[in-house]
Parts: C-alpha cells; sequence; structure tokens
C-alpha cells in the first residue's frame, strides 16, 4: 500500500516536472521567436508577401507570449485550469502566424516547435488537474 502511494507521488511529481519545463521552454521559444522577428526576420524581409507574413507573425508572438507568460503564473500557483486556457489561448494566436511549407521561412519550423511544445504542457496540466465531469442530463417526469 505504501509503495503504491509512493509510486503515484513520484508520477505525479513527473507529470509536474514535464508541465513546468514545457511551458517555461515554450515561453523562453515564444521570447526568442519575436525577438527573432523584430530584430533580424522583418527588417531583413525583401518582398511584400515575407515583411506581410513576418509581421502577422510579430503580431501573434506578442499575444503568444503573453498568454505563456499569464500560463506560468497559473502553474506556479497550481491552477491547472487557468494554465491550461492560456496555453490553449496561445495556440490560437500560433496559428495567426500563417506559414506555408512551400512558401519556408524560419517561422514554419518555429511554429511547430511551439505547438508541440504548449500541447505537451496543455497535456500534462490535463493529467494533474482532469476537466471536471460531463454532467448527465436528467429527465424531467411529468404527472
Amino acid at each position: 500500500m505504501q509503495t503504491d502511494n509512493r509510486l503515484q507521488l513520484l508520477r505525479r511529481t513527473s507529470i509536474k516536472t514535464i508541465a513546468k519545463l514545457t511551458a517555461a521552454k515554450a515561453w523562453i521559444n515564444a521570447i526568442e521567436t519575436l525577438d527573432n522577428i523584430e530584430g533580424s526576420l522583418l527588417p531583413k524581409a525583401k518582398d511584400g508577401r515575407s515583411k506581410a507574413e513576418f509581421a502577422a507573425c510579430r503580431k501573434a508572438y506578442r499575444l503568444v507570449d503573453a498568454h505563456l507568460d499569464n500560463a506560468l503564473k497559473y502553474l506556479y500557483l497550481k491552477d491547472y485550469r487557468f494554465m491550461r486556457a492560456y496555453q490553449a489561448l496561445a495556440l490560437v494566436n500560433i496559428s495567426m502566424c500563417r506559414t506555408s511549407f512551400f512558401h519556408p521561412t524560419p517561422m514554419v519550423y518555429a511554429n511547430w516547435n511551439m505547438r508541440i511544445l504548449t500541447d505537451i504542457a496543455i497535456y500534462a496540466g490535463k493529467i494533474l488537474a482532469p476537466p471536471p465531469p460531463l454532467r448527465t442530463k436528467t429527465k424531467k417526469k411529468t404527472p
């Protein structure tokens, strides 16, 4: 019985570590990606299509940075539901940075990497605090 409790504690601690590491790494990547867009990609963009794409990505990653920052705050407050909500918002904003494999830019890999890290962090958060069960509809009996 004691061994079983220890295993559960160890598993939960490992999931917390995964949640912390992936959430922190996603936030760091968002900051680095935003710095790369503003410092290099946007100023060096040659054509109008690339400039428009990088401008949209800059706007998106500013929001991603803010959402992942909030997610980290809630992670350390152990409020995993709010953490997941902010991470989900970050995923929505990552999709605002449209990329195409047929018009390859550094943003293709950056977006892919951000999605994976954020998805892993969300999944770890779901293990730490599962969503509440769905309510079943009860049929009212009429007399």
